[in-house]
């Protein structure tokens, strides 16, 4: 007898055959080496979206599911290659990552859902996924980062801006430690708290990406 999928009963699968299975097997073919051809259709039946009051809830009920025709291609988990190492490209988290991956720079976006909506939706179902808490507010940071390096302008520039932040107050604390100097020691500790601000409104996420940098 199969074992049950890690993502049941949070996440219904209907077969290119039309059966429907409730946290059942996820169909993906291959097409290259980087991009698969989703086959079956996913639909999010756990609990909250996290997007409840910020979007219609026709909206959230519309991005609960995903499917081939609003995904024909996916690269399954989208995170920076030099992240690879924290987020994989496939695992339990599978189901939430195409899901968000539907709602991240396509042509065809669902109207009222950002990639800011759709980041924090993904740490939701990762949360009913069962993933840790720790694990999951780092994937979210992950995928924040993408968002943010992607849209370009002010929001990429502020990315390399913390990310050079990151790398002095590494280095800073370093210093101070091995110099048992308290008072740069605690200007390191206070610097993730203070260029989280450059993330706007995914603070948490920078804030977690910072503590997580070392």
């Amino acid at each position: 007898m199969a074992a049950q999928a890690p993502w049941s009963p949070s996440f219904v699968v209907t077969h290119p055959s039309g059966v429907i299975s409730p946290g059942g097997a996820i169909c993906l073919c291959q097409v290259d080496s980087k991009g698969y051809v989703l086959e079956s259709s996913i639909r999010y039946v756990g609990g909250e979206t996290g997007l409840e009051g910020k979007v219609d809830d026709e909206v959230i009920a519309e991005i609960r599911q995903v499917g081939p025709d609003t995904l024909p291609t996916t690269d399954l988990t989208s995170v920076p290659q030099a992240l690879r190492w924290l987020v994989s490209q496939y695992g339990s988290h599978t189901p939430a990552a195409l899901i968000h991956d539907r709602l991240i720079g396509t042509e065809s976006p669902v109207e009222g859902v950002t990639d800011v909506h759709a980041d924090r939706y993904f740490r939701f179902m990762l949360r009913d996924l069962g993933v840790r808490l720790l694990r999951r507010w780092l994937m979210w940071a992950a995928v924040a980062l993408r968002t943010r390096w992607k849209a370009g302008g002010v929001k990429s520039a502020s990315v390399f801006i913390w990310g050079v932040a990151s790398l002095g107050g590494i280095s800073l604390f370093v210093v101070a430690v091995t110099s048992q100097n308290w008072q740069l020691l605690l200007l390191a500790v206070a610097a993730p708290f203070l260029f989280g601000f450059l993330w706007w409104r995914q603070y948490g996420a920078g804030l977690v990406a910072a503590i997580a940098a070392p």
